[in-house]
């Protein structure tokens, strides 16, 4: 007899590893087919996402060639584990970054090789279909393996359809624009839409996604106005994010006018969009400002969260993104995107010290993941 009632056991392994639970799938079949069941995959990532249990810290080796990836529980930044990488990388080849992240799986993009759906926890990985050739050939190139502002893309999720997409913008090299299409997981291919409105001249980052769109900043093509934009997944409809107060009524650079500032790159930070304001210009001090909008789409929300000098922070903050919260609240993980080392700020003294994690390399870039047993087909 069963020591208790067999209705209680998917309440109970929901709450363990994904680890444990894939070792539990050889305990019996019933087991088995509970575990790879889709309502059993979705109680257990409700129940992380509840619980804040499962989060990881996903180091992606940014400046050596590394074949493998590695992450540590987010709360301690201990239990250090390493993966394989979905693409090589090999000396004389470019390098693969990850795009983001949603639900336990991470998109990652190689240049020569292309992109992959990948869940670290499962181990297991689905390289996404090529690009038509009328698209692929018109793509103004630029050599180089990190950021550049022919490559645009983001990865989320459409929560009416349930879908995971993918949005790969590449600038023509016959119109003066970003030709974008969308990957769809459930249907495995790429679809044309409707091209980006806007310039991306400087890529510092991918895209952000939140509340069913994926965010970037960019120029207006006809004014040169520096704006937040996002892409809707579902309706694939483009618009701009209502921006906050181009003036601080708290300059703490000290300057009478302190308005010329451009948006570096666009994040999320606690459920909620954020964006660095670069002030390269300004005449008292170069700093960066990161700014949280507390409420999505309601430009009062506006929140300016920290203040950093680039003469004082401990670390290069010219790409400067904001990762997560510690659980305490009380601190920021920053990231230049794996050139530099990341670093947490202490938002009550302003304080800072460098990330290290024993064993892990120290130039990374850094995501935030929850463990899942999500598939990645």
């Amino acid at each position: 007899m069963s020591p208790f009632p067999t209705d209680m056991i998917p309440n109970i392994l929901c709450r363990l590893p994904v680890k444990t639970l894939l070792r539990f799938k050889c305990v019996s079949k019933p087991w088995g087919s509970l575990i790879d069941d889709s309502h059993f995959v979705k109680s257990h990532l409700h129940q992380s996402l509840k619980t804040n249990n499962n989060v990881k810290l996903f180091l992606d080796n940014g400046a050596e060639i590394d074949d493998n990836a590695y992450a540590v529980d987010f709360d301690s930044l201990n239990n250090l584990v390493q993966f394989p990488r979905p693409f090589t990388a090999e000396i004389t080849k470019y390098r693969s970054r990850i795009i983001g992240s949603y639900n336990g799986l991470l998109a990652v993009y190689h240049r020569e090789e292309g992109i992959a759906l990948w869940n670290p926890s499962t181990r297991k990985c689905h390289y996404l279909p090529a690009l038509d050739e009328d698209i692929s050939m018109d793509h103004d190139t630029i050599p180089g393996y990190n950021y550049d502002n022919s490559t645009i893309l983001g990865f989320g999720y459409d929560n009416i359809t349930e879908d995971y997409k993918v949005v790969k913008m590449l600038r023509s090299k016959t119109q003066n624009c970003f030709k974008v299409t969308i990957y769809s997981q459930k249907s495995n291919t790429w679809r044309r839409i409707k091209d980006c409105p806007y310039d991306i001249p400087i890529n510092y980052n991918d895209g952000a996604y939140i509340n069913n769109a994926i965010h970037w900043v960019g120029d207006e093509i006809l004014s040169g106005r520096n704006v937040i934009f996002g892409l809707h997944l579902n309706t694939e409809e483009y618009f701009e994010v209502p921006e906050g107060k181009r003036i601080s009524e708290d300059k703490k650079c000290g300057a009478y006018y302190c308005e010329g500032f451009s948006y570096m790159n666009v994040g999320v930070l606690g459920g909620c969009l954020c964006v660095s304001r670069d002030f390269s210009s300004c005449p008292i001090e170069d700093h960066v400002n990161i700014w949280v909008m507390k409420e999505y789409g309601v430009e009062e929300s506006w929140t300016e969260l920290l203040y950093l000098s680039r003469n004082q922070w401990v670390t290069n903050i010219f790409h400067t993104r904001a990762v997560g919260y510690a659980r305490d609240g009380n601190k920021v993980l920053l990231d230049d995107g794996g050139g530099q080392q990341p670093a947490w700020f202490n938002l009550e003294d302003e304080s800072s010290h460098l990330l290290c994690i024993p064993g892990a390399p120290q130039l990374v870039s850094t995501i935030i993941f929850v463990e899942s047993l999500v598939s990645v087909s």
